[in-house]
This record gives structure tokens, C-alpha cells and sequence, in this order.
């Protein structure tokens, strides 16, 4: 379930494009008026904000945020702002940018997508059709299980196979895949795949993406706890998360928040977050904070 709150009734584009360049004119940018608007608002209402915005006053409405805004919000905004789509390839385009430390990016979005949502954007894993309904194929899950083990074991270093099996199968089959696998091992798919030395980086890439498929909110529920660490808050970590999950599944993910870490994803984000930042990823949770 989605967290953004959008009023049953909102201004039209117009009214709030006009809102949006009130909000740049003046002493200083009033970022409480531009949170108002656009986190309120869900994906098509505000591309016909842009749309409108850049036909009424000539001028883009992103590159206009990006001039009015700074910081973290800045950031988030932008991203905010961009269609689902194109905000996540934006964001895997950055990631392949610097691959050894942001290639978890690129799994995330590769494996907690749906298939129509992945036809849209990219390649490797997202570039097979996968099929997303509840049938399971018992004989083929134990089958696999044990190409699973065969492949770790053997310390295989190109996981062509374990590749194979990620890329392609459901995510129910693969669930089912992973629980053979634990019932025959005695161990899961992703602490088998912790042993041995990889130079490639392709095991630790490959456990991203099983966390991701077995339990999507177990794992962003850990990189949020991990953007919040005490040696200092990872804000783009945070961002992505948020921005990417606020119109799909951020209530799950928030719910799974509270009962591992004991506390509201609200108020450990505003224990480290301030200013128009929190202000607007509160807006983006749901919070009237």
C-alpha cells in the first residue's frame, strides 16, 4: 500500500503550477508551500503540473525546482518529481556510474518491480519475461535447489546458473525454490552464498537479489536501518527508498519497520532527519508531522 496522502479533491494543474511559481517568487523559496503541492500529489497529477508548468510560464518545472531548491531536498524532489520510470532510470544510470558500490540500487530495482514495470525500463535481469502469478512447480523447485547447492558448493564464480534460476522464475516459484533449498541444507541460499572469496563481487550482488525476492520489506527495512546508523545518516540511501516505495508498498515496508526496530519509521527519520528534507519525506510517509 501506498503512504502519500492526496486530498479527494485537489486544485487543477493550473492552480497548482500557479501555486508552485508564487512559492519561487519573493525573498527565498517557500519550501513548505512547494511540499504542500507536490507531495500531495500522485504521479499523473504531477506530470500534468509539469506539463502545465511549462506551458504557462515557458520554463521547466524540474530545472526550476533544482534552482530554487538545495541540499537533500533538492535531491529528493528531483526525483520526486520524475515519472516512476524515468526516476528509476535515472537512478540505475547513476548506479552504473560507480557499479561496486551502487550496483545494490540496480538489483532492487530489478527484483522487486513487476514484469510490465521492467519491460519499461532495463536489461539483465529485468530484460526476461517474469511471470508474476502464485503457481508453483514443486518437482522444478527441488530440482533447482539442489542446482543451487551444486553451483555454491563447487565455488562457481560466474553463477551463470544461479543467475539463470534469479533471472527467470517467478517470484512464488523462487520462494519455493529457496525454502527446498533451506530444508535440504539446513542453511539458506544467502548465508551459503557469504562463504569463499569472490573477486567479482557477483555473490554479494546475487544475495541483494535474493533478499529482494523472498522478502522485499524484510530487506529495505534493513537498508533504512542501515541509512540511519549512528556514524551518520546515508541520505540518498534514504531518499531512494522512500521516493521510489511512497506511491507502492511504503505501508509494508513501514509496518515491518516497526515491529523489527520497535519504533515508527517516522520517528527514527525524524530523529535524523531536519528542515524542509524531513519535512517532506514525513509528507511522503503519510505524516502529518
Amino acid at each position: 500500500m501506498a503512504t502519500i496522502v492526496v486530498p479527494p479533491v485537489t486544485p487543477s494543474p493550473a492552480e497548482d503550477a500557479d501555486a508552485l511559481l508564487k512559492a519561487f517568487q519573493g525573498w527565498g523559496t517557500d519550501e513548505q508551500a512547494v511540499i504542500g503541492v507536490l507531495a500531495h500529489r500522485d504521479a499523473t497529477q504531477r506530470k500534468q503540473i509539469r506539463l502545465t508548468y511549462e506551458e504557462n510560464y515557458n520554463e521547466n518545472l524540474i530545472q526550476r525546482l533544482q534552482s530554487e531548491l538545495s541540499g537533500d531536498l533538492e535531491r529528493a524532489m528531483y526525483h520526486w518529481v520524475l515519472d516512476p520510470v524515468e526516476r528509476q532510470a535515472v537512478m540505475v544510470n547513476t548506479a552504473t556510474k560507480c557499479i561496486h558500490e551502487d550496483y545494490a540500487v540496480i538489483v532492487e530495482i530489478a527484483c522487486t518491480n513487476s514484469s510490465s514495470e521492467l519491460l519499461a525500463l532495463l536489461l539483465a535481469l529485468v530484460s526476461t519475461y517474469r511471470y508474476n502469478g502464485d503457481e508453483v512447480n514443486d518437482a522444478l523447485a527441488k530440482s533447482e535447489a539442489k542446482i543451487l547447492h551444486e553451483t555454491v558448493t563447487n565455488g562457481d564464480t560466474d553463477h551463470g546458473e544461479l543467475i539463470r534460476i534469479v533471472g527467470t522464475r517467478s517470484r512464488a516459484q523462487l520462494n519455493a525454490t529457496f525454502s527446498w533449498f533451506r530444508d535440504e541444507r539446513g542453511t539458506s541460499i544467502t548465508k551459503a552464498l557469504q562463504h569463499g572469496a569472490d573477486p567479482t563481487g557477483y555473490s554479494h550482488a546475487l544475495r541483494t537479489a535474493v533478499r529482494c525476492i523472498s522478502d522485499a520489506n524484510k530487506y529495505f527495512v534493513k537498508v533504512l536501518r542501515n541509512a540511519m546508523h549512528k556514524s551518520g545518516t546515508d541520505e540518498d540511501s534514504l531518499t531512494r527508498v522512500i521516493v521510489l516505495h511512497a506511491e507502492k508498498d511504503l505501508k509494508g515496508i513501514k509496518d515491518a519497520f516497526q515491529k523489527r526496530a520497535s519504533v515508527a519509521l517516522e520517528k527514527a527519520i525524524g530523529n535524523n532527519t531536519s528542515g524542509d528534507y524531513k519535512s517532506f519525506l514525513m509528507a511522503l510517509l503519510g505524516s502529518g508531522i
